[in-house]
């Protein structure tokens, strides 16, 4: 990052350099540069320059140990306004809101002042923006929506993550976008589900260019999905406000999405399964791919109505979905049969992450834990579906493309059954005479034996943790390739400057 300040700060006129050195900012010493890299710029993200600003202060290299607010928002200012005026297009733009300091204001201030500058009809670096993200809550955010709906009409990706109901002018922005394909909505307060007719309505009014849409925490009818005929992507996670009734699952189990190849549902609620069996099997309807297009299937929730149709949904996958590579979703014990009919009719699984059937998930029932599962509890839980015979079922499939296998929130593993499977994968697990390895973590899970020795002793074909820092049914798995159990702990986010 410090070369990368250097080398843009290097680019600057004369006269910004001349005003950086008055605010006893120096300016490094860069040899003549093959090109002219400010031109070839095609993402903004301001959190990435806010971060990189900081860190080439930082820098030892830099010489000073102290800096001001105002020498950070400064080089901000000057670095962002040089390399928006001198890149011929920006392809993404991307504003979080980042506090410089409390009195000298945020990177949003910085871009809204760099975009009040653009004349709306002259062609600027944002006519051919395709892609915009916003994560911030600021009384700017109204004129840079405003602003950027005069200036660009061509932005096909919009990400926004909100904290009260959409305003007018993010409205505003997202009806001006003639080609909308992809849109983000995520609503961050914490026990809150937001209902806003307005956004929903605009929402319906770009359903003829949608493929991809993803909604956290927005109330979002099911009978709307209707009018969305082209999805290939969609994701709704806690969208039903307090829980959907059973009209609203009636009329999602009629709904014909052809082109959908991703499906994510996640939500504490009770579920209906075989109502998404329905759901799937129509998306195969009058498709002439020879079955559904589905690749990916997520359903995650801590309860289901009716737990005996879990047979119907795996076996409604394994009749529609031929090109399905990733399933993180229910399962019972005693659906071996559905399982192995899935590992058949879906060969190119790499991706398995499967929850018991249990009426009441483990993160919501502190009884049902695996520590210290020698205790007796003083109330009895409910008993934990033990995970071996599907192992065994998994045992007699060649799994070629097998890349993860995830089992979460209450089952129960013997160590031998597990130690079996992986005997057998090292003797049928080579493609091409290269044996074949995956990665192998367990949550909330009773582990009869050792596991964590025997994963050890296969250290060619496994790579596997013990995820047990989890407070959601919707914990997001970051793999850990250490030969160790993982500590559970968020992986550390890398910022990338991109040229």
């Amino acid at each position: 990052m410090f070369s990368l300040i250097n080398t843009f700060i290097s680019t600057l006129s004369q006269e910004s350099k001349n005003t950086l050195i008055t605010h006893e900012i120096k300016i490094p010493e860069v040899a003549n540069l093959t090109f002219d890299y400010p031109s070839f710029l095609r993402v903004i993200d301001m959190l990435c320059i806010d971060l990189a600003v900081k860190d080439w202060f930082a820098h030892p290299n830099y010489g000073k140990i102290s800096y001001t607010s105002t020498q950070i928002k400064l080089l901000l200012s000057i670095l962002t306004t040089h390399l928006l005026h001198n890149s011929s297009f920006i392809d993404t733009l991307k504003i979080s809101h980042t506090t410089i300091i409390k009195t000298t204001g945020t990177t949003s201030d910085i871009i809204l002042d760099i975009i009040h500058q653009i004349p709306k009809t002259t062609k600027n670096c944002f006519s051919n923006l395709k892609e915009f993200q916003y994560n911030s809550d600021t009384p700017i955010m109204e004129d840079l929506f405003l602003k950027l709906s005069q200036i660009t009409i061509s932005i096909e990706r919009i990400c926004f993550t909100i904290y009260k109901n959409m305003t007018n002018s993010a409205l505003t922005l997202l009806k001006s976008q003639r080609n909308l394909k992809e849109l983000t909505i995520q609503y961050h307060i914490m026990y809150d589900i937001l209902i806003d007719q307005k956004a929903v309505s605009t929402f319906l009014d770009k359903s003829n260019s949608l493929t991809h849409l993803t909604l956290e925490k927005l109330y979002f009818p099911l009978n709307y999905l209707e009018n969305f005929k082209i999805l290939q992507e969609l994701s709704l996670t806690d969208c039903g406000y307090h829980d959907y009734n059973i009209k609203d699952w009636l009329s999602f189990s009629l709904i014909s999405l052809p082109n959908l190849k991703k499906l994510v549902y996640k939500n504490p609620n009770p579920i209906y399964l075989d109502i998404f069996a329905k759901f799937i099997s129509n998306t195969n309807f009058n498709n002439h791919f020879g079955g559904s297009k589905l690749s990916q299937i997520i359903i995650q929730c801590c309860k289901f109505q009716n737990p005996d149709h879990s047979n119907l949904l795996l076996s409604t996958i394994s009749s529609n979905c031929p090109l399905l590579s990733f399933y993180s979703g229910p399962i019972s014990s005693k659906n071996t049969l559905e399982l192995s009919q899935l590992l058949i009719s879906c060969p190119f699984i790499k991706n398995l992450r499967l929850h018991p059937l249990t009426s009441i998930c483990s993160l919501n029932n502190p009884l049902i834990s695996d520590s210290e599962p020698n205790l007796a509890p003083l109330i009895v839980p409910e008993t934990r579906s033990s995970f071996d015979p599907l192992l065994l079922e998994l045992c007699k499939a060649p799994l070629l493309h097998l890349d993860t296998l995830t089992i979460v929130h209450g089952w129960k593993i013997h160590s031998n059954i597990f130690e079996h499977f992986l005997k057998i994968r090292q003797k049928n697990g080579n493609i091409d005479g290269i044996l074949r390895g995956f990665n192998f973590y367990w949550n909330n899970t009773v582990v009869i034996g050792d596991l964590v020795k025997i994963c050890e002793e296969y250290p060619d074909i496994i790579k596997y943790g013990s995820q047990t820092s989890t407070n959601s049914v919707l914990t997001n798995f970051k793999p850990s390739f250490e030969l160790s159990i993982s500590s559970g702990l968020p992986t550390p986010t890398s910022h990338k400057f991109n040229l």
